[in-house]
Order: structure tokens, then sequence, then C-alpha cells
């Protein structure tokens, strides 16, 4: 397998500090003088393997990692096919085969070096064999419409073309119908995309330069506003640049709101700030203009062909490795002898799962839904499960007979000539996205996302959606038409079929993805890093990670479980090795001292080995990972020390 690079990006930066920070915090209660702390004995099962609970991201690459190592593994899945939210719909008609389907899940990934792992997956040697060719699968994904861009903007009942804005000053979307608690005339002339890329900048541009330079100023100015929301950021801390020409007060409320229009989705601006500064820069924000923005890829095919890539070489190695259609209703501890286990039960099965080990990819939102009692999680841990947020998310797929929006003409009859990007609006859509797949610029591909929708957007539109979905197929369509300006009548009869999906009604996601309110990364994220069950079960998915609503967090998390696992299981040392050697290391992980590329000098209060006499433990020695320190050894350390205490 490919080398992981060693590149620091942004969510290493700010996940290893994170956790720096709370070590410091927890290590306070660890006896620095008397004999030193050691774990209670283990005995790891060589009779049992190890659960994997969840078929998505994160458990087929748990999955292959155990499998690289030698580490015998179940996979149980509650579903009768893996992927999780690697989700592709292919819809019944043939029209347009193969490219008659729709990403249901994740869809586009930016290559930049947040993504190191993810990229590093699709060119797998072991998923690039003939019959399985992820790497060939890659494609250019269109964030930005190809060609003139002839995509939509749609505000306020006036839709233009986004290659077509006229100046600031024109108040083409009549912003002064709707900021009415201030003097509108100079926050129009601004603009909402200068006002949101100034309260973001400080933010962005000091954690950019922390990578740059190998300081803690970003992160230091990120952490002193890790308890606002976006919308209490703006609304009393943040102070407008002098270059934008606006009163040096912070925001009114109606000024807030304009921009979360035409910035993100209703609601968003409620949620963590933190959250709000790492999603610009991971969609490409840099302060310095003459940087290019990322290039987007996505999966042709559709990206569950990821889960199928993996399962295919999984189940070539191990033809039973993933029980299907297993819904698990109870995690506990138990013994097998002396040996502590993990009981995994299933519905309508007398006979139980026994696991050395447990990982579990399900969503936190899942989790909570099976019995857990008996699964030694610390009261923390259990307010995590409960406390911390998913975003709901809404799709909604059409197939047509053709591609209208490429190939056809509006009411006043100009070719619509639309290829791949996406039309923003304020309408209840908020978002169609075009597609980026097949022979798009031919106009031959004819599936349409017609609704992407977060938050509060994604709740109202849910609602419409149940077992007769002709009251929303019918508002679908008139809105489609309306922000295309062409005629209902002819997209009735394009439409071939609908798929609406809202994450927050599966009921085996519960939810889009992980999207936390203010202060809630401080002890809530962190109680879940370490794991529970004597040890013995530990938690995972893009939840457990800072990389929300990524492939890669999944990816991220899956390594650290499994790291984890070799240390308490007391891996030997070539097994430490390989696993380090192949999978590469996860920056979220490594002290900030043991990064040999960056020229930082020791901060008061890092975490060398020595602060901690629970280290001279030989199962907690840091050639684990190869490097000086690990925060992964400090977090277990300091958990089993602070539990003998």
């Amino acid at each position: 397998m490919p080398t992981i690079p060693l590149v620091d990006d942004v969510y290493g930066h700010i996940g290893r500090n994170l956790m720096e920070d709370h070590l410091r915090e927890r290590m306070k209660a660890v006896p620095v003088d008397g004999p030193p702390t050691s774990f209670a004995p283990i005995k790891p099962s060589t009779t049992y393997p190890v659960g994997i609970l969840g078929a998505g991201a994160g458990g087929l690459y748990a999955a292959m990692i155990l499998e690289d190592l030698g580490i015998p593994y179940k996979i149980v899945e509650a579903q009768g096919d893996v992927g999780g939210r690697l989700y592709t719909h292919h819809f019944e008609r043939d029209i347009g085969a193969p490219f008659n389907y729709f990403d249901v899940g994740a869809m586009r990934f930016p290559k930049t070096d947040s993504m190191n792992r993810v990229f590093n997956l699709f060119d797998d040697p072991k998923l690039n064999t003939p019959d399985i060719a992820l790497g060939s699968r890659i494609k250019r994904f269109y964030f930005v419409g190809a060609g003139n861009n002839n995509t939509l903007l749609s505000y306020n009942g006036i839709t233009i073309r986004q290659n077509n804005q006229p100046p600031l000053t024109d108040d083409v979307f009549r912003a002064t119908d709707v900021v009415k608690d201030t003097d509108a005339a100079r926050y129009i002339a601004a603009g909402t995309k200068a006002i949101v890329d100034d309260v973001i900048r400080p933010y962005g541009k000091a954690l950019l330069n922390d990578l740059k330079d190998g300081t803690q100023d970003g992160w230091e100015l990120m952490k002193s506003v890790e308890d606002h929301s976006t919308r209490s950021y703006m609304a009393f801390q943040y102070r407008p640049s002098s270059s934008l020409g606006l009163p040096a007060t912070a925001l009114p409320n109606d000024v807030i709101n304009w921009c979360e229009t035409f910035d993100k989705s209703t609601g968003w601006y409620d949620r963590s700030f933190s959250e709000t500064v790492l999603e610009a820069i991971a969609f490409g924000w840099n302060p310095d203009p003459s940087v290019p923005p990322p290039n987007w890829f996505l999966v042709e095919g559709g990206s569950n062909k990821i889960a199928q890539a993996m399962a295919t070489y999984i189940e070539k190695q191990k033809p039973d490795a993933i029980d299907f259609n297993s819904r698990i209703n109870y995690i506990g501890m138990g013994k097998d002898g002396s040996n502590n286990i993990m009981e995994v039960k299933i519905d309508q099965r007398a006979t139980s799962y026994k696991f050395s080990h447990v990982i579990s990819t399900l969503p936190l939102t899942v989790l909570r839904t099976i019995n857990i009692k008996n699964a030694g999680l610390s009261l923390m841990q259990s307010n995590a499960l409960r406390e911390l947020n998913y975003g709901p998310s809404v799709k909604i797929g059409m197939l047509f007979r053709t591609a209208w929006w490429t190939l056809g003409k509006d009411k006043d009859g100009n070719v619509l000539n639309i290829v791949g990007g996406q039309t923003y609006t304020d309408r209840p859509l908020r978002t169609v996205v075009y597609p980026s797949y097949g022979e798009v610029m031919a106009g031959k591909t004819s599936a349409l996302i017609a609704s992407y929708c977060w938050t509060d957007d994604a709740t109202r539109l849910s609602a419409l959606m149940g077992n007769d979905n002709k009251v929303l197929q019918e508002f679908v369509l008139t809105e489609l038409a309306d922000i295309h300006n062409v005629d209902l009548e002819y997209l009735r009869n394009q439409l071939v079929e609908m798929k609406p999906w809202s994450w927050s009604n599966a009921p085996y996601a519960m939810g889009a993805f992980a999207f936390f309110g203010p202060g809630k990364f401080k002890n809530l994220y962190t109680a879940l890093t370490t794991p529970a069950g004597g040890n013995a079960f530990h938690f995972a998915g893009e939840a457990i990670s800072v990389r929300h609503a990524w492939v890669e967090g999944a990816l991220d998390s899956a390594w650290r479980a499994v790291a984890e696992l070799l240390i308490h299981s007391g891996a030997d040392e070539a097994t430490r090795k390989k696993f380090t050697d192949n999978w590469g290391i996860n920056l979220e992980w490594v002290t900030s001292s043991a990064l040999v590329r960056r020229n930082a000098p020791t901060k008061p209060g890092d975490l060398p080995t020595s602060h901690l006499p629970v280290l001279k433990n030989p199962r907690l020695d840091t050639t684990l990972f190869s490097l000086e320190s690990s925060l992964l050894v400090h977090q277990l350390a300091a958990a089993e020390a602070t539990a003998a205490a």
C-alpha cells in the first residue's frame, strides 16, 4: 500500500491541539510521584475475533487494516449491502444508463492535504486489481459549472446566471427589502461574500500560518471562540475590517440572516463557529487569491463503489467476513474464563457473538438505540452519545428523459446550456446539483439532484416525504420550472422517476453527518476518543474525528480505533511496525513536538513521555507510531492512571 504522506493540515492541527489541551487538564489528576501505574493484566484472546459494527466506509477500512495485520475480525451489518452513508441510488428505468443514478450520500472529494487518506485508498493496489479497478473510476467533479458556468442564482424572486452578476450596488436581489434594522446601503455595497470572508479570514489565515510557520497562534485564536456559534460570533465579537467601509460594530441581526441565506442553509449559523471555519477551508478558502481552488473528484458509478471495492477485496480474503441483515440489539462486557470479552447480540437470534474487541462505526445516534448499559461507558461518554449533534440533510433525485438543463430552452427561447455545477436559491430546494458524470458535455446524463438541503431547510422538506410523494413531486417540479424559467408541463412530461431521501428519517443513520454545536469539541468529543468496555469497546465514525461530513473522517477514526486495539491487546513490535508502515500516521494523534518537519520549540506543558510514569509500561511504548510520542498513548495512559488514582 502506498505510504500516506506525513503532511500536516488544518484538521490535523485542530484535532491534535484539541487533544493536547484536553490531556494537559486530564493529566493534572495523574499521580506524578510514586510507583508506575500499570494496566490490569490483559490476556488477548486467540479464540475470538475483533467485531466491527457497520459496513460503511469506517468499518470496511478497519477490516482492511486488520486483514493486513493478520488479526481475525467479523463485520456485523444491519442492512443487506455495504456502504452506509456511501449510498448511491440507481433508478429503475434504464434511461441514460449506466449513468441513471445519483449519490444520496457522499458525492465529491476535494484534492487537498486534508483528504490524503481517502485518495491514498483510491490508489491502493489491493483495490486496483483488474476486477476492482477503483482508481479508474475517479473522475473530475464540476463544483463550478463547466464552460461558461451558466448555473443560476435565485433569491428574493430574482434569478440571474452566475456568469452574469451585476455590480453589488445594483442590489439585484433586493437586500434593502430584508435588511431593515440598519442602514442597508453600506452592507449591500460590501456584499455577503466579502462580509463572510472577513468573518472567517482572521481564523482561517492564522490556522494556515500555523502550518506554514510551525506556530500555535491560529489554534489559540480559534480556541478563544470555541464557545461561539457562527451567529453569536457575528452578533457580539466580530468587528469588520476597515477596508469594507462598514460600521466598526458587530453585525445587525438582519445582516447576519442575509449572509446566512447566501452563504449556507437556514439555521447553519446556530452551530459551532469552528465548524464554519473548518468547512470553509475544506472547500478551498484561502487568504491568498493567487492560490487556485482545489480540484474536485467523484467516483464514476457512484460513491458506493468505494464500499463495494473494499468489500470485494475483503470477501476475496475471507468470504464470510460480513454478516448482513443483522441488526444489533445488545453490546456488553462479558467473560471467557479469565479473558475479558465483548458480547454482541442480534435481533431474533438465540446465540450471540463473542469478540475480543469491538469497533463501533455506527452513527452515535444509532448506537443510542442499542442496549449498551453493560458496555462500560463512562457518564461523560453516555452524555456525549446523547448531546453530540448530527445535521439533517435531504437529497431529491430525479431521472428525466433528457438533460433539459443542458439541451432545453427557457420560456424566452434561450438554451439553458448548464453543465455540472450548482444552482443556489433561497427557495425550498436551496441547491440544485447538476451531474458531472457521464457525457455531460453532450447532455447525455439525465439524472439530477433537484434539491440538496441541510439544517432547517432539510427538516422542513423531509416532512413532505412519505409513502405517497405526489405532493412533493409536483412541488419540486414547480420549483424547478420557476427557477429555470421553463414550462411546468414540459417538466412533468420529462420526468421519469423521483427518489427523495432524508438522512434524519433513515433508521440506520438518524442524521446525515456530525455537525457540532458550540463548545462540544472540548469535552464531549474527547470523551469518545477513549475506549469503553474495559478498553475493548472502541468508537469510530466520522463524528469521532474533527473531519465531520467527510469520508476522510471515517477512515481516520478507524485508524485510531485500530491503534487503540493494538495497544490494549499487547500487539508485538512487528505488528505495530507493519501498521504504521502500511497505514501511515494520523496527525490528529501525534504530539506537536513529534512532528519532525516542524521547527516549533516545545511549548510549556507539552507532553513528553517522562511526564507519565505509566508510560514505563512496555505495552505503552511509543514505537507503535515510530515517532517521539503519541497523543493516543497519552490519552489511554491518562485514562488508566486516572481510574487507578
